[in-house]
């Protein structure tokens, strides 16, 4: 550092003199950290950004967490300065998020510590003990105990627990009344169940009773404890969001929308099984409508085109659909008439919802070729798309070409707004370079309101004209973010 009036020639020719100068200066100019000089509301800002979830899962920790996914602690922020440390102890939000992995007792201290620092901010609090070892259930007890201290601040809880640490759980029966900020319920029971299976049921139930009776409850999600039959406690006219992860057939997510008015959010994970058989036959029942739900999530064994079209959802804003098929199913399937029908099915869907928001798209099926994908990137239903990823078994010229179209008038024929690209695929069977030029046209195009910013490719192979197009693209200069993982051939 140096200082005002400080003349070195002071320092060679008298050292003495020099030492007294710099002790005065300093006096009348000390020092200035720029690492101070932040506002302290920006700085806590800057600390909350910080603690954002990453890409990745954390699978083991002795500390607590902010979540699985974020990889920073709020307890570093402490050990900079003192000035840091001041606001980090002063933003209480830093420590209102706790996540606890493989329960032990390294965990309690620190989990009673960040209770304090959280004061009154409500809390998002989630555990998860491990399929494979076995967790310190004394500490999983102590860290239960604490959470439960401070149930009025709870806003969202996950839990994921070995079945014989259900009755730690128990609690929540009588302290329901007095959760008053609790919005969002996850609880996952796994494990071998006692002799007694049913008295483990039920009190599964009955602590799902008492969370459903939360008054400011929205969201569920029941993992597989109701199989068989919905919950008659659930406040289905409250709900917003909810994940249902048991084996489903068709006409169990209609009678979800059905009984859900407000429904914002769905993840069906499990659909296994079309209508069931005492369902009326689909095509003789209207659709049903819901003009709420924003988000949807399905995974099925089954063809979904059955599904979508007894449906109509005009607030549509994401749309997720994974095919994962069994064996069977795919043996029965007869490729090209199968394949068209689901198309038409989801080009019928979007005519009928005319879902104007929907901005997300994605798909993952295996067995989709490359006439279904061109279907679905013509479907005037996803025009507005600024998001599309796409995982299936191998992508060809023709579907790159139809993303690449230009009409007459100038204006791109598939998906004109679309800023982000993802791509999935086994085999990338197009001629090497088609890919990269398809990109390139859309990150330079005449209108820059239709700008491609990103695109994220898998694959087993790319070609080098490709490669070394991307490599160039990613640059700085170019401005386009993204990654390619691939091999490349050639």
């Amino acid at each position: 550092m140096s200082y005002p009036f400080m003349l070195p020639e002071l320092v060679t020719i008298d050292p003495v003199t020099g030492r007294v100068h710099t002790r005065f200066t300093r006096r009348l100019f000390p020092p200035r950290n720029i690492i101070n000089t932040v506002p302290r509301e920006i700085l806590a800002e800057i600390f909350l950004g910080l603690l954002e979830d990453d890409d990745v899962d954390l699978h083991h920790s002795i500390r607590p967490l902010v979540s699985r996914a974020c990889h920073s602690d709020p307890l570093i922020l402490g050990r900079v300065c003192s000035y840091w440390r001041n606001v980090a102890l002063d933003t209480p939000q830093l420590w209102s998020r706790i996540c606890i992995l493989k329960p032990q007792r390294s965990q309690v201290r620190l989990t009673h510590l960040w209770l304090e620092r959280a004061h009154v901010c409500p809390l998002d609090i989630s555990i998860w003990e491990s399929d494979e070892e076995e967790c310190d259930r004394s500490a999983l007890q102590d860290i239960m105990t604490l959470f439960f201290a401070r149930r009025e601040y709870w806003r969202k809880f996950s839990f994921t627990l070995q079945v014989q640490a259900l009755k730690l759980l128990a609690p929540i029966m009588q302290y329901s009344p007095s959760i008053n900020l609790l919005q969002s319920a996850t609880l996952r029971v796994f494990g071998e169940k006692d002799a007694n299976e049913s008295e483990s049921d039920n009190i599964l139930d009955n602590i799902w009773k008492a969370i459903h009776s939360c008054k400011s409850l929205r969201f569920v999600d029941w993992r597989s404890a109701y199989n068989a039959k919905y919950p008659e406690h659930c406040p289905w006219n409250k709900l917003t969001g909810l994940t249902l992860s048991s084996t489903l057939s068709f006409d169990r997510i209609l009678d979800v929308l059905s009984l859900s008015p407000q429904l914002k959010f769905l993840r069906a994970r499990s659909l296994t099984s079309r209508f069931s058989e005492h369902c009326n036959t689909p095509s003789n029942l209207p659709p049903i409508t819901h003009t709420c739900l924003e988000t949807l999530y399905i995974t099925s064994a089954q063809e979904t085109g059955p599904l979508f079209r007894r449906i109509s959802l005009p607030a549509l804003r994401v749309l997720k659909i994974c095919h994962k098929f069994y064996d069977d199913v795919k043996r029965n399937m007869i490729n090209f008439h199968e394949f068209f029908l689901r198309s038409n099915s989801f080009h019928e869907f979007f005519l009928r919802s005319d879902p104007r928001e929907l901005t997300t798209f994605e798909l993952d099926d295996l067995s989709l070729n490359e006439v279904d994908l061109c279907k679905y990137l013509k479907c005037p239903g996803l025009q507005n798309l600024l998001h599309f990823t796409v995982h299936c078994n191998n992508i060809t010229d023709r579907v790159i070409q139809q993303l690449a179209k230009i009409g007459k008038d100038g204006s791109r024929q598939s998906l004109p707004s679309l800023r982000v690209l993802q791509i999935g695929c086994d085999s990338l069977q197009t001629t090497d370079g088609v890919l990269s030029h398809m990109v390139a046209s859309r990150i330079s195009p005449i209108n820059k309101a239709e700008r491609l910013k990103k695109v994220n490719l898998w694959t087993m192979n790319i070609g080098p004209i490709d490669k070394l197009a991307f490599s160039d693209m990613f640059s700085y200069r170019r401005g386009l973010e993204g990654s390619i993982t691939a091999d490349v051939y050639g």
